[in-house]
């Protein structure tokens, strides 16, 4: 199996806010995969691919605020993002919440091309 995977990853349902930059002007997104290295998210006015944006959420009554770069972007609206400069609490947390979520199991490429 050629697995591009570094980190697991894990199903998730989570309100943010994705504050493309420089602009300023936050937009609600809703994040369906996570990982500590990045996530997909689904949302409209993501910036393109390439781009620098700021993605935040609350989890427990905690903040989770990393720097981010857009690494895709698809026309149904679906974005993935990796994560740049995560300072150590927001890390914990990430962790943490990670730790808490449904794990999406590996797909072998194989199977993804012939379904």
């Amino acid at each position: 199996m050629d697995e591009r995977r570094r980190v697991p990853r894990y199903f998730a349902d989570l309100s943010a806010t994705l504050e493309p930059q420089p602009s300023g002007a936050s937009h609600p997104v809703q994040i369906e995969v996570l990982s500590v290295q990045g996530c997909c998210l689904r949302g409209e006015n993501i910036p393109e691919s390439g781009r620098k944006c700021r993605l935040t959420l609350h989890w427990h009554g905690e903040e989770i605020c990393t720097g981010a770069q857009v690494a895709w972007k698809n026309a149904q609206g679906l974005a993935g993002l990796r994560f740049l400069d995560v300072d150590q609490n927001s890390s914990e947390v990430l962790r943490e919440l990670c730790s808490s979520l449904r794990l999406q199991p590996l797909i072998p490429w194989t199977a993804r091309e012939n379904p």
